[in-house]
């Protein structure tokens, strides 16, 4: 039995490799319901300083063919992270091993949700940045 109703995990998701997958398995096996939010470009360029190599729609579309049990869709226009939590109202926050978020934030937004972190899939070869 999973342990949790919702999961809830966003990402790039660029360049989509075995790491991903190995994130999203761990997702999956914690709840009934698993939402996967894809960052938009803009927010790619924010946060990493650079555009990703797929675009958000090749990303979007890439993750609804791979997980059509999961709730695929892209992240809000504005960027806000906490606004994009809160229309899911998920159980379970799931992060990557290499995301950070002001976790302190997030548990006082949202006190009952859980905060958890995946595990790593060979990072020395899986990482998108390594690509």
């Amino acid at each position: 039995m999973k342990s949790f109703k919702k999961v809830f995990v966003a990402g790039t998701f660029d360049k989509f490799h075995a790491g991903h997958q190995f994130f999203l398995k761990q997702a999956s096996d914690l709840g009934e319901e698993i939402t996967i939010i894809i960052a938009r470009d803009a927010t790619v360029e924010r946060i990493k300083g650079r555009r990703p190599i797929h675009t958000q729609e090749e990303r979007l579309f890439k993750l609804t063919q791979e997980y059509p049990q999961a709730h695929v869709r892209l992240g809000r226009e504005d960027g806000n992270f906490i606004e994009t939590v809160k229309e899911e109202s998920p159980d379970v926050l799931f992060l990557g091993y290499d995301q950070h978020i002001d976790e302190s934030q997030f548990q006082e937004a949202f006190p009952q949700m859980k905060i958890l972190k995946g595990e790593a899939y060979k990072p020395e070869i899986f990482k998108s940045s390594k690509f």
